[in-house]
């Protein structure tokens, strides 16, 4: 027994001596693997650039750093100019950081400095002795020069940027971002004058980012600044009254102007050179048009467009009450035997003497009511005077009809009036296109000389080519256009506005530059309040016909990628566009809203499910310019206690500004 228990002992022994000794030699083999690894991954050589390569894409970098540095310009599609500038900043110091040899190199070959951005110290990215070009920046309103620091502008001494000026002995230009010069005292350059400047290698190297052309501006002037100024990125047309002055001012600098800027233009006196300029050659080279303040035509727009082949961004206020009116009119392709079938299928059985009861109210109040601002608040005052006897049981003149029934009265007598399309709910129905459209065959056409001639035109009959003469195309008011030919003028208008219609679309189609795109509402009877917006009490419900034309001509347009509409009033046309164009990422609507009071319009729902479907929308940011109607005042007004006259009128609407809703990516 004993011996047995020995043998199973000495077994159990070898045994486990066998295995350990397996172990052993596994674990040696693991780690001579290991080893021979380790040794595989060190022999691995990690691929480096000579030294004189890297030195050469710090210098390829070095010059974009430059040349990004000494930008000026206002605008861009992609981000403002602090971003921008920011951008630049980041990437200096990230190069500088990644070693000595990266450091050094960047360090020699930075020659802007941006508002003294640079030290004799060591350490410094920037170099005094380096610096041959130094950017300033001015404020014209505030009258100081500036930078920024942690977002905020900073003044700058005079006196100490002429001492600093002074120590750099390779500076050879400066670069002005003046900005704001319409807002001035002025209006001139005269920042230049606050600072020496005598040192700088070339006296004529003097760059500034605007300069303006207005009502006082003389040959004397532009000799002056020929003088002293090489380069001008913006021009600024104030109200300048000389073809001679602004043609002279764009032959000199045109290789250099890359923003057309009109702020405004008086209508009385010489006409606007449109023509002129267009013919000169000079615009080839402007990527930024701003024309504000101006009558424009379409025939000026396509003029402008084909004028600058890389226009980067369009910038214009025309009368949208107009543009409404005739893209539906051209679009026009409907049976009139429909509007009769339409309100034959809404009459009613109620007595016929409450009917009459109640147009004879309406006749009386709507025989008062014109298409002014004022005549419409009236209107509409009385109105609900009306409304308001009758839910009180004041005045109901023995009439059984139901407030409904009266509210339905007062809409029908703005339809004969053509002057209300405001039956529709907030919920857009694309399947009551019929519905939609009929109304608009009696929407008033605005008067203004926006987009085409007026038939009280000076130049409406003519069929001459368009000249400097005509370029203003003013108004005569004395022409008489005999009652019998208004319907002939209408055709007339509708055929011109047709064929300058289907021209600018071809243009804008074709347009191979065009990234941002805004249109703003301006009319020198409405200002920017949209007439047809003045009628509505509630959501506005356009034309479809109008929907999908002017959709369809922004949507054709490839390299669109930013848009602005300002003061049209529609989510149909927002809605349209963002389904058929997928390469807009930014948009900016503003609506323009008179109210008085009954105004409920909340377009958040709509706007967040856009942006569900629409994952390429990056930036959106949707506005309400709210005019609120001073009710005392209004009602002082329409008692006879105040009197009226146009600056009443500012008094009487206010304005402020909403913003819905706020979007970036």
């Amino acid at each position: 027994m004993d011996n047995n228990n020995n043998n199973n002992n000495n077994n159990n022994n070898n045994n486990n001596n066998n295995n350990n000794n397996n172990n052993n030699n596994n674990n040696n083999n693991n780690n001579n693997n290991n080893d021979n690894n380790n040794n595989n991954n060190n022999n691995i050589v990690t691929p480096t650039l000579p030294g004189y390569l890297q030195k050469q894409i710090i210098k390829i970098l070095c010059r974009f750093i430059n040349e990004k540095n000494r930008v000026i310009e206002p605008i861009s599609v992609d981000f403002d100019y602090r971003s921008h500038e920011d951008s630049i900043k980041k990437l200096m110091m990230k190069l500088s950081l990644v070693c000595k040899v990266w450091f050094k190199t960047l360090s020699e070959n930075l020659y802007v400095s941006v508002d003294f951005n640079f030290s004799d110290s060591e350490y410094s990215i920037n170099k005094r002795d380096n610096m041959q070009i130094l950017k300033l920046h001015f404020n014209h309103p505030s009258n100081y020069y500036y930078k920024m620091i942690k977002g905020v502008e900073t003044p700058i001494e005079t006196k100490y940027i002429t001492s600093k000026i002074k120590t750099m002995q390779q500076l050879e230009s400066l670069i002005f971002r003046n900005i704001n010069i319409n807002n001035s005292g002025t209006h001139e350059l005269d920042f230049l004058n606050l600072i020496e400047y005598d040192n700088i290698k070339k006296p004529e190297g003097v760059e500034v980012l605007e300069i303006e052309l207005h009502s006082g501006s003389d040959q004397k002037k532009i000799t002056e600044l020929k003088s002293t100024i090489s380069s001008v990125f913006s021009l600024i047309i104030n109200d300048c009254s000389s073809k001679e002055i602004l043609i002279e001012t764009l032959r000199y600098w045109n290789k250099s102007i890359q923003q057309f800027y009109v702020v405004t233009h008086s209508t009385i006196g010489v006409p606007f050179p449109w023509k002129s300029i267009v013919l000169s050659g000079y615009l080839s080279n402007i990527k930024y048009y701003e024309v504000y303040g101006i009558d424009l035509r379409l025939s000026t727009l396509s003029n402008l467009l084909k004028s600058s082949p890389n226009l980067k961004h369009f910038s214009f206020s025309i009368c949208l009450d107009k543009l409404v009116y005739f893209l539906h009119k051209i679009n026009e392709n409907y049976n009139d035997n429909h509007h009769d079938h339409h309100h034959n299928n809404n009459n009613n059985n109620h007595n016929n003497d409450s009917n009459d009861i109640i147009k004879n109210k309406i006749k009386k109040i709507k025989g008062k009511a014109h298409n002014d601002i004022l005549s419409r608040l009236l209107y509409m005052k009385q109105k609900q005077e009306i409304i308001d006897q009758y839910r009180q049981g004041e005045d109901n003149d023995g009439s059984d009809i139901e407030l409904e029934e009266l509210d339905k009265y007062f809409r029908e007598s703005d339809d004969e009036d053509d002057s209300d399309d405001d039956e529709y709910d907030d919920d857009d129905d694309d399947d009551d296109n019929d519905r939609d459209d009929y109304k608009f065959d009696k929407v008033i056409k605005c008067t203004c000389n926006s987009l085409i001639f007026s038939k009280t035109n000076i130049n409406y009959y003519s069929d001459s080519e368009f000249n400097d003469s005509m370029e203003d195309e003013k108004p005569n008011e004395e022409m008489e256009v005999p009652q019998e030919e208004q319907n002939e003028d209408e055709e007339k208008e509708i055929r011109i506005f047709r064929n300058e219609w289907l021209n600018f679309r071809s243009i804008l189609e074709n347009h191979r530059s065009l990234e941002s795109l805004h249109i703003g509402q301006e009319c020198k009877e409405n200002g920017e309040v949209m007439e047809f917006s003045q009628r509505k009490q509630r959501s506005i419900k356009l034309s479809n016909r109008f929907i999908m034309e002017l959709g369809s001509t922004i949507s054709l347009i490839a390299p669109l990628r930013k848009l602005s509409i300002l003061g049209l009033n529609s989510q149909q046309l927002f809605k349209y566009i963002v389904s058929t164009n997928k390469t807009i990422t930014k948009y900016f609507h503003v609506e323009s809203i008179m109210d008085d009071g009954s105004y409920v319009h909340d377009d958040t729902p709509t706007i967040q499910s856009l942006l569900v479907d629409n994952p390429q929308i990056t930036d959106l940011k949707h506005t309400k310019f709210v005019f609120t109607v001073q009710k005392q005042l209004f009602n002082d007004i329409y008692n006879g206690t105040e009197p009226f006259n146009p600056n009443t009128l500012n008094d009487l609407l206010t304005f402020k500004e909403n913003v819905v809703f706020l979007y970036k990516k």
